[in-house]
């Protein structure tokens, strides 16, 4: 499977321990609910990812895999 991207929603406000861990994924905070966004390299990543914001006590809200045309462009390609 390739790498896709996803938005996850999880209810109050991730802990600064996990968001050190989370580096790769853009995180917001839109009160009372903290939303990451990102591309994860597979659905055992995302598996990993709800199973360490359920191991925190964090209430997930919505896991989306986000359309083909909403994935963020990667860079050119600078060999062609």
């Amino acid at each position: 499977m390739l790498e896709a991207s996803y938005q996850v929603r999880v209810s109050g406000v991730i802990p600064a321990e996990l968001l050190a861990e989370l580096r790769d994924l853009t995180v917001s905070v839109e009160p009372p609910e903290t939303v990451l966004h990102g591309s994860l390299p597979d659905q055992s990543a995302v598996v990993g990812l709800i199973s360490r914001l359920h191991g925190l006590g964090l209430r997930l809200i919505e896991v989306r895999r986000l359309p083909e045309e909403e994935y963020p462009q990667s860079p050119p390609d600078p060999a062609r």
